[in-house]
């Protein structure tokens, strides 16, 4: 008999709070039988199926936890298939497409919600704000874990402050604890050795992708938003991108990280052009977008061991490694930077995208 129903048997039989021999009578067999099916060393015949499912007030499916198991392989199959999509660049529209079918076969199940939700809220905050707020209020006020649910405020959350109701958003954000009170500084301060380390590296690694996040935000904004000047705005997110190359050493890091990494320099390089067009930081922040954009290309599976990220696991890039290779190539296209298109640097940088792409590196 399968371990898993042996142990459901058991597990229903105490919530129901009834002993062996009350089932067995229930049932008409004996008592022995029942402890046998509960030892995993015997089965219930198929007959009795339909009486145990309406003794517990359950569907037979649920007694043998059919739908569980399919849906979790379901679940791991949709992961997969999201995975290669957002990986590969595709068309955010067709990442949505295949989370509504997951969530259409598993109503129910919270990690399709979630997943669901948070592509509405990637693919148009704004047409879908409905459906993100709609899908979070049902995981938060569900039996969800803690994860889920802050999930569930952070997107709430931000489609509020999308359509402008900033004062619903900020009851959603109230509704969670500050930095200093979250999971991993405090499971730091209660684990040591190898448990310590890990939930550090993952601290690390989620606060410096918000704080780039942060710091483009700042530099997206306009003067009569904030009392922070132009130059100002670009130095933060000059910082905060060498804060960020500090502690990731020599570009080890994932593809998606790099990808993020590859557009801040982009967005470094752009606002210089609009500001002082100084050609040595025009210069500089090509250069390390290139970087960014040929390490992404060569990226493998490892563990880090980088002070602060040590462990940190790395995956392999996906299949089309060359996405952001081609993505610069057609950067230095652009009109925008046509006051260097005669510069020797900027001709060498075109050269070496164009044999890295004809190389496949």
């Amino acid at each position: 008999m399968n371990i898993n129903l042996a142990e459901q048997l058991k597990a229903l039989r105490k919530e129901k709070n009834v002993s062996q021999e009350k089932l067995a009578a229930y049932l008409n067999i004996s008592y022995q039988a029942i402890s046998k099916w509960e030892n995993g060393n015997a089965y219930p015949d198929i007959q009795l199926l339909p009486k145990l499912a309406r003794f517990f007030d359950i569907t037979i499916d649920e007694l043998l936890q059919v739908e569980k198991l399919d849906e979790q392989a379901l679940l791991v199959e949709y992961e997969s298939k999201a995975e290669k999509l957002f990986r590969n660049g595709e068309d955010m529209e067709k990442l949505l497409a295949l989370w509504k079918e997951a969530y259409h076969k598993m109503p129910n199940n919270v990690e399709a919600k979630e997943f669901l939700m948070s592509t509405y809220f990637d693919t148009d905050k704004i047409k879908y704000s409905q459906e993100i707020i709609e899908l979070g209020m049902d995981i938060y006020n569900s039996d969800a874990s803690t994860y889920y649910k802050g999930q569930a405020i952070r997107e709430i959350a931000r489609a509020y402050a999308e359509l402008g109701d900033i004062a619903k958003a900020e009851q959603w954000v109230s509704k969670t604890v500050q930095i200093h009170h979250c999971q991993e500084v405090l499971f730091s301060e209660i684990l040591d050795g190898d448990e310590m380390i890990d939930q550090i590296a993952f601290f690390t690694h989620w606060t410096l992708r918000e704080l780039l996040y942060m710091a483009r935000r700042i530099a997206f904004l306009e003067d009569e938003e904030t009392s922070l000047s132009a130059t100002e705005r670009l130095e933060t997110l000059k910082t905060v991108a060498q804060v960020y190359e500090a502690v990731y050493k020599n570009y080890d890091m994932s593809f998606e990280s790099l990808h993020l990494l590859y557009l801040t320099h982009m967005q470094i390089v752009a606002k210089e052009i609009q500001r002082e067009n100084r050609e040595d930081v025009v210069r500089e922040h090509l250069e390390r977008a290139f970087t960014c954009a040929g390490k992404a290309a060569t990226v493998t599976a490892h563990k880090l061991t980088h002070p602060l990220l040590f462990g940190w696991e790395i995956q392999d890039a996906p299949s089309d490694n060359m996405r952001i290779l081609r993505l610069f190539q057609a950067e230095l296209k652009k009109d925008y930077l046509n006051a260097y298109k005669d510069a020797a640097w900027l001709q060498n940088l075109k050269q070496q995208c164009r044999v890295h792409l004809e190389n496949q590196i």
